[in-house]
């Protein structure tokens, strides 16, 4: 298993940020000659790069920054797409041959030294602890590699990574189906109502880009891993959801505009992330299945026929059984992955 956990340290002084911002700069600008370069040469199945550019970063830091933009010149060319690739990111990793961490016992416990950059730079930014970092770091082992990030407000950060092997999966145990919905995010087959997500109504009333909305898109984000976190999961040997991929392609010019916003706030692949680690973590199997015709079938006789759904109430056309359309659909996804969707 392998996780992830972000530590701040843009509570660096002035100096120690404007030579971090010097930096991500010039990074930037490295990765992208190395692209140029790349995509000049048709160097496409490298497995590193073997030239330098002009640059007053150090020949190691060189080296990582190609290594990035041979991976990218390669997912351009993987995807099919004849347009070189220009880097804006805002992400560069740093094995360990740049990175020491040293722990104090002062207000900041974790100091993160970051050396061989270029120009004889030697920066030791400043970190706190916090509970979820704390979590991995008591019973994970901690890589030594990190990324070095910068987000859209201006504020540094670091992401620190940790591995443990996996437990055993469970032997023993139910199915559990989970149907993943706008409204009520979380509806289990075991009548477990969880999220009532009235806040992409509330994100879609921002300016995109305003901190409003950048606040609101975090507080969507902690929504989701407290409806996940909720779940019982005791007693649970699978756990079974759709596989939702590009539900919100086509969508536009198809429903309602104001609809249609709040619907591109719909983050249901943070759901399956988030639930596909904690089932990883507890042992238990996590099934995808597949999603169609799990809201129109009856779980009762399957009979599939769309007029049965209205909203959120379902009421069979045919065995006349009436049930919440959600928990309706998730008693189908348990079927699809124990059984196989009933069919007419």
């Amino acid at each position: 298993m392998k996780r992830s956990s972000r530590l701040t340290v843009n509570e660096s002084n002035a100096g120690k940020l404007a030579v971090l911002n010097d930096v991500f700069d010039e990074s930037r600008r490295v990765v992208n000659l190395f692209i140029d370069k790349l995509w000049k040469d048709r160097n496409f199945s490298s497995r590193y790069v073997t030239f330098k550019v002009n640059t007053w970063l150090s020949a190691r830091l060189q080296q990582a920054l190609g290594k990035q933009a041979l991976e990218i010149v390669k997912s351009q060319r993987k995807c099919k797409k004849k347009t070189k690739p220009s880097f804006t990111g805002t992400a560069f990793n740093l094995d360990s041959r740049f990175v020491d961490f040293q722990y104090d016992n002062n207000s900041f416990d974790i100091w993160i030294r970051l050396s061989s950059i270029g120009r004889k730079i030697s920066l030791r930014l400043p970190a706190k602890k916090h509970r979820h970092f704390n979590k991995f770091y008591r019973d994970w082992s901690m890589k030594k590699s990190i990324r070095l990030c910068i987000d859209m407000g201006g504020n540094y950060y670091v992401e620190t990574f940790f591995e443990k092997n996996a437990p055993d999966t469970r032997k023993t145990g139910d199915s559990k189906g989970i149907d993943i919905g706008y409204k009520k995010l979380i509806v289990s087959s075991d009548k477990e109502f969880l999220g009532d997500f009235k806040i992409y109504e509330k994100i879609a009333r921002k300016c995109q880009g305003s901190k409003g909305f950048k606040k609101a898109l975090v507080e969507r984000d902690e929504e989701i891993n407290k409806a996940c976190k909720l779940l019982n999961l005791s007693g649970v040997r699978e756990l079974v959801v759709e596989n939702l991929k590009n539900v919100k392609r086509g969508s536009k010019g198809k429903i309602r505009k104001s609809f249609n916003n709040k619907l591109q706030r719909w983050s249901y692949p943070k759901v399956l992330e988030k639930l596909s680690m904690i089932c990883e973590e507890a042992g238990i199997m996590f099934t995808r299945v597949n999603p169609a015709y799990t809201s129109q079938t009856c779980s009762a006789c399957g009979f599939v026929d769309k007029k049965s759904r209205n909203g959120e109430s379902f009421l069979c056309t045919s065995c006349g059984m009436s049930l919440d359309a959600d928990f309706n659909a998730s008693l189908n996804i348990l079927h699809g992955g124990v059984y196989g969707l009933a069919t007419t």
